[in-house]
């Protein structure tokens, strides 16, 4: 499953949306602000059964050594 994601410089998630595969279906675009960026992911494997809401809360996007990526939120 896909999400495009709406994320900070910090890679902290701001919106995430599943965007429908099918033909004609309506799209949602993020205008990404100063400082935010706009990406697709593929959710890893073991969250594809989880709901969005649920994805938004457990995940943020690793801006470290190479692409942008989706991993499990660090926990202060």
């Amino acid at each position: 499953m896909k999400v495009l994601a709406l994320f900070d410089e910090n890679g902290k998630i701001h919106a995430l949306f599943h965007p429908s595969t099918q033909t004609g279906a309506p799209a949602l675009r993020f205008r990404p602000a100063p400082g935010h960026r706009v990406e697709t992911f593929e959710v890893p494997s073991e969250l594809q059964h989880r709901k969005l809401a649920e994805i938004h809360a457990e995940m943020q996007v690793d801006l470290g050594n190479g692409p942008a990526r989706l991993v499990a939120r660090q926990r202060p």
